[in-house]
């Protein structure tokens, strides 16, 4: 999976989170938008890694790091699952990068 494929499906909304993350959001600690954004500003692919549990689509796991909404760096590790839809980017987990 290419980066701007993980773009693409995030542009089209074909995104979900974990519980981790929807914890994050409702506690305020980032949004959603901040999720699309370090996405779509990303410029390359940190590091790919393999999909310990198996789930993903192709076996790997996409660590991205790019910009929130506020222009801070902002980490975000995540995987291609695929629905009765087809494909979709899973947030497994994100945070401010240091």
């Amino acid at each position: 999976m290419t980066l701007e494929e993980i773009q693409l499906l995030i542009l089209k909304g074909r995104y979900n989170y974990s519980d981790k993350v929807r914890t994050f959001i409702e506690e305020g600690w980032y949004s959603e938008e901040d999720l699309e954004h370090c996405v779509s500003a990303a410029t390359k692919i940190y590091k790919v890694e393999r999909d310990e549990l198996k789930t993903a689509v192709d076996g790997k796991k996409y660590v991205i790091i790019g910009r929130d909404t506020y222009g801070c760096l902002f980490y975000t590790c995540g995987k291609i699952l695929k629905d009765e839809e087809g494909k979709l980017y899973f947030f497994i987990t994100a945070h401010k990068a240091d």
